[in-house]
């Protein structure tokens, strides 16, 4: 570790608290803890602002603050866009969990300040709240400043490091020489809260509405010691050195005790204690801090973001039409130069509008992706309104389906949506693997290189490695199978939680299990001028496998399984035109014992073959490679008929992908094949049902990207129909039989 020195004070004699005491009660002058050095994936996360630690030799308790540190200037825009849709989309899936399994929870109980609006309680993720911050560094101070004696249990409590630097520990206890230690447990509530462990509890104050913490015993006394050699905190004691009254480990969380009293005061909504009471855990426990990180894949071309966005709907309609071959009648430009002069109106737009675009042009040259992208906004918005005015007609589309698709995107599952995911295909198959092949930095593994295998130069070998290679993606209904060897994987954390990493704590009391909201919170402020927190962005290039399925074949399988209107071609263009929002947690695909089922319908069906061979591969690809099964990350392009596989650490890439491939290429896809593969670990009883379990397809819901739903071994090698389907529902064909394969 090393110290660091700032402008803005010494931590250890200032009158205020540091950061890590309490994030929003801060002053704005800043603070320069000493720092550490760790690596960047360690301090985005174990060592993230907010997390208790200790030196080796366990020596002192300290607590992780945030120090600025931008890196906004050295991310392109795009992925600053994909930052934030990507943290808007968690915190609303975050959201809708925890009200779905608490509904009458507070707003401000289940999301931090920054991720809401204050208003109304709905998601809200402003930009200027919030900096990109590079994980080099991070300061850390010591926490909590609560003390044993170990002669006689006796404790001291200090407010802040400046007010123990004014009142050092004493060095006589009770009349012998003192042998001061931190106490080593804290309380924390899954609000996101932490407390040293102390004596004094907190009471409601109706005159203010807040709370007031109780300093001292009923006697007057404020000394006490803490009696703690039973083995479980249960037990633990607080007892008053004045009349020797004992308190046990019970603590209110401040916040939310003010919030539940102020609303059962005003709208009867009564409380219990468990919802208030803090937990004691050693401040090693996981249950202390949970940072909370996601991960996506990056893109230069802004066009993933912008065509979402309501002005470019015109554009998105074109790209659509073009990516999924539909008829599309657009009008020339000369006709919609010809109309717009024609207009006495906006006769002088045609002038701006080709000035924007010149001026979009010079922008991206100069190496200006900002200024372009607003200049090219402002001639879109020029162009729509000519649309809109009825000045020229709009470009018509030859799918009444993908049009109502666009209008209702708006609502969709961002996760799920198979129109921003096929755009996302769009950039992908043009950015990783066709310019990336002409880098060498991707290889289809058809047309190997020389780095892949030693076939290369010895045409007999390498026509049997064809042929080989190309019977066994046959056999696998695949059409391409591509290895990208530098992916660009971004990955943010942006915040944490406490006592569960999930958004819902299930709390045992009194033999019952009682669900509890988990608040998502926001890193510490940065002491920098303002109220911006750190989002932690490490980005690094890691090894991936593109799959493409057959169509043909698809479409084969889809027939023989009875799913409603299967297109004879077009099968993107049908799934863009059939589908119906899946919803944040795909509830219709659960168990549904005693309702209709849920009909077999393409977009179902489609994606639940893509996710179930995803999973299939990335067993493959553990078992074949040595990367951990948790490491592997997926993305799936449900209306494209692909999806990714790819190494999501930020540790250094070693190549495993490249080297399974050139040692194991044969065994890793026939390992996807073997009929062991397709069975369950776990007995013949999931065998039967057909559906998935941790012993077969399943992966950690960290790695799965639709939490391990619309997945079914019985969709590759045949089976008992899905648990969501109507009972009458025929058996499954699986993907990989011989009459499907035909």
């Amino acid at each position: 570790m090393r110290e660091g020195k700032g402008t803005g004070g010494d931590w250890r004699t200032s009158n205020r608290r540091p950061s890590s005491f309490g994030g929003a009660r801060r002053e704005p002058e800043a603070l320069e803890p000493p720092t550490m050095s760790r690596s960047r994936v360690q301090l985005a996360s174990s060592y993230a602002p907010g997390v208790l630690m200790t030196w080796e030799g366990g020596k002192g308790i300290c607590r992780s603050v945030p120090l600025a540190n931008d890196i906004s200037k050295q991310l392109n825009r795009t992925t600053i866009d994909l930052v934030f849709e990507n943290l808007s989309d968690f915190a609303t899936n975050w959201r809708d969990r925890a009200m779905k399994a608490v509904p009458d929870a507070l707003p401000e109980l289940v999301l931090d300040g920054p991720f809401r609006d204050s208003r109304t309680g709905e998601v809200r993720i402003e930009r200027g709240d919030f900096q990109m911050t590079g994980p080099d560094r991070v300061g850390y101070v010591p926490y909590p400043l609560v003390y044993r004696c170990g002669i006689c249990g006796s404790t001291r409590e200090y407010e802040s490091i400046a007010d123990q630097a004014r009142q050092p520990l004493p060095r006589k206890c009770n009349g012998h020489d003192a042998r001061w230690t931190q106490i080593d447990v804290v309380y924390v509530h899954w609000s996101g809260e932490i407390q040293p462990l102390s004596p004094f509890n907190y009471n409601f104050d109706p005159q203010t509405g807040g709370t007031r913490q109780i300093r001292m015993c009923t006697c007057g006394s404020t000394s006490f010691k803490l009696r703690n050699d039973a083995p479980v905190f249960s037990e633990w004691r607080y007892v008053c050195e004045g009349c020797g009254d004992t308190r046990p480990l019970k603590k209110a969380e401040p916040e939310v005790l003010a919030r539940l009293q102020t609303e059962q005061n005003t709208s009867g909504r009564a409380f219990q204690w468990i919802e208030i009471n803090m937990l004691p855990v050693s401040y090693r426990a996981n249950s202390t801090f949970y940072p909370q990180r996601t991960s996506f894949i990056e893109f230069q071309d802004s066009a993933v973001v912008e065509l979402m966005t309501p002005p470019r709907v015109g554009e998105l309609v074109a790209k659509l039409a073009q990516i999924h071959n539909i008829p599309f009648a657009e009008p020339a430009e000369d006709e919609v130069r010809a109309a717009v002069q024609a207009d006495p109106k906006h006769r002088s737009d045609w002038d701006d509008y080709l000035s924007f675009l010149e001026m979009a042009r010079r922008a991206e040259e100069s190496g200006r992706p900002e200024r372009a992208r607003s200049y090219r906004d402002s001639a879109h918005e020029l162009r729509e309104g000519w649309f809109a005015a009825g000045i020229v007609e709009r470009g018509r589309l030859g799918s009444t389906g993908v049009l109502r698709a666009i209008t209702q995107r708006e609502d969709w599952t961002r996760r799920y949506d198979p129109i921003r995911l096929t755009i996302q295909h769009d950039a992908f198959l043009r950015e990783h693997v066709e310019e990336a092949m002409a880098r060498h930095a991707a290889v289809d593994v058809m047309e190997p290189d020389i780095t892949l295998t030693d076939v290369v130069n010895d045409p007999q070998r390498k026509a049997r490695y064809q042929s080989n290679i190309g019977n066994l993606l046959t056999h696998l209904g695949m059409e391409r199978l591509v290895i990208v060897r530098n992916l660009p994987i971004c990955e943010f954390s942006f915040g944490f939680t406490r006592v569960s990493a999930t958004p819902v704590y299930k709390r045992e009391h009194q033999g019952t299990s009682v669900d509890m909201p988990v608040r998502l919170k926001a890193f510490d402020q940065l002491p920098i001028q303002g109220t911006k927190r750190p989002i932690y962005v490490t980005q690094q290039q890691n090894e991936a496998l593109y799959f493409k399925l057959d169509e043909a074949r698809v479409v084969r399988w889809l027939k023989a399984n009875m799913v409603t209107d299967v297109p004879d071609d077009g099968l993107g263009r049908g799934y863009l035109e059939r589908y119906e929002d899946f919803g944040p947690f795909l509830e219709m695909f659960k168990d549904r014992e005693g309702s209709g089922g849920y009909p077999r319908t393409v977009p179902a069906y489609v994606y639940l073959l893509l996710h179930t061979l995803s999973h299939q591969m990335m067993h493959s690809l553990a078992d074949s490679s040595g990367v951990d099964r948790d490491g592997i990350g997926e993305h799936i392009f449900p209306a494209d008929l692909a999806f990714v596989i790819y190494r999501k650490g930020m540790t250094p890439d070693l190549g495993n992908i490249s080297a399974m491939w050139r040692n194991r290429s044969d065994e890793f896809l026939r390992r996807a094949l073997d009929p062991r593969m397709l069975r369950c670990g776990s007995g013949s009883l999931c065998d039967a049902r057909g559906g998935a379990c941790p012993a077969c397809v399943m992966v950690s819901e960290v790695s799965c990207i639709a939490s391990n739903l619309l997945l079914s071994r019985a969709v590759l090698k045949g089976g008992k129909g899905l648990e969501w389907e109507p009972r009458s529902a025929p058996d499954l064909v699986g993907f990989f039989d011989a009459a499907v394969a035909k």
